[in-house]
C-alpha cells in the first residue's frame, strides 16, 4: 500500500474506532429502559370497568405481616394512576370473605370467588398483583407478575409480568429518577435519589408505580373509566 493511501486507510479506521467508542460510551452511561415482559391487554368492546378491588400481595415464602409495607406501596401507585375507583382488600377481609389471606393470579378460582367479590366490594374488576421474587439486599430486586380480571365475565383484561432488578443499570437509573421526581418538594433530598436503592419500601413505590402504569395505554381503548357509578345491586 503506498504512502497516501495507508494515511488514509489509518484515518478511517481511527475515525470509526472514534465513533464505535463514542456511541459505546453513549449507550452503556444512558442505557434504554427495558422494555416490559408479557404485557397483555386484549381487544375488548366490553364495558368500562370503574371500581376495581385490589388484592394485597401474594407471595410464596414471604408472610403476610412481612409484605404490609408493600401492600401498602401498591395500593398508594395503583391509586395515583386514577385509571377507575380502587378498592384495597385487606388479608382480615380476604380471610373472612375466602378463608385465604392471598390469592395468587394463576390460581384456580372458584366460580363464586368473583361473584363473592362483586358482591362483597361492589367491584366489576379485580386486579391479582404476585411477588415471584424479592430481594431486599443490595442489589434490590422484584419480580412482579400481575392480572386484572373482569368479575362478571372472568376475562384477563390486563395482564404483566417483569423483573425489576436494580443491579441493572438502566432500572437503577430510573429508580433514581422516579424518587426525585415523587419526593415531597418539602422535603428535598440531599442526595441523587440513591436512597431508593436502599429501601425495599420505597423500591417497591418505584416497582408498582411502574407496573400499573402500563394499563395507561387502555385509557383511549375504553378499558377503564374512573367516574364514580353506583355499587351494584347485591
Amino acid at each position: 500500500m503506498t504512502g497516501p493511501r495507508r494515511l488514509v486507510a489509518l484515518v478511517a479506521a481511527s475515525v470509526s474506532l472514534l465513533l464505535s467508542g463514542c456511541i459505546t460510551g453513549r449507550h452503556a452511561l444512558a442505557p434504554p429502559p427495558p422494555p416490559p415482559q408479557n404485557y397483555l391487554a386484549p381487544e375488548t368492546g366490553r364495558k368500562p370497568l370503574r371500581r376495581v378491588a385490589l388484592l394485597p400481595l401474594w407471595s410464596e415464602k414471604l408472610p403476610g405481616d412481612y409484605l404490609r409495607d408493600l401492600d401498602s406501596a401498591f395500593n398508594s401507585e395503583l391509586t395515583k394512576m386514577a385509571l377507575f375507583e380502587v378498592v384495597p382488600v385487606s388479608r382480615t377481609q380476604m380471610e373472612a370473605a375466602f378463608g385465604e389471606r392471598q390469592l395468587a393470579s394463576i390460581d384456580e378460582l372458584p366460580s363464586q370467588t368473583l361473584s363473592r367479590l362483586r358482591a362483597e366490594f361492589g367491584v366489576d374488576g379485580v386486579v391479582f398483583t404476585d411477588l415471584t421474587h424479592f430481594s431486599p439486599y443490595r442489589p434490590l430486586a422484584m419480580a412482579v407478575r400481575a392480572k386484572l380480571v373482569d368479575v362478571s365475565t372472568g376475562e384477563i383484561r390486563w395482564a404483566f409480568d417483569y423483573a425489576y432488578d436494580s443491579g441493572n443499570a438502566a432500572v437503577a437509573t430510573a429508580a433514581r429518577k422516579f424518587q426525585l421526581r415523587y419526593t415531597n418538594e418539602h422535603q428535598a433530598l440531599s442526595s441523587d435519589g440513591g436512597s431508593i436503592l436502599l429501601s425495599p419500601s420505597r423500591f417497591a413505590k418505584y416497582v408498582a408505580s411502574q407496573t400499573y402504569a402500563s394499563m395507561r395505554p387502555e385509557v383511549e381503548r375504553g378499558m377503564f373509566s374512573a367516574k364514580p357509578f353506583p355499587s351494584p345491586d347485591r
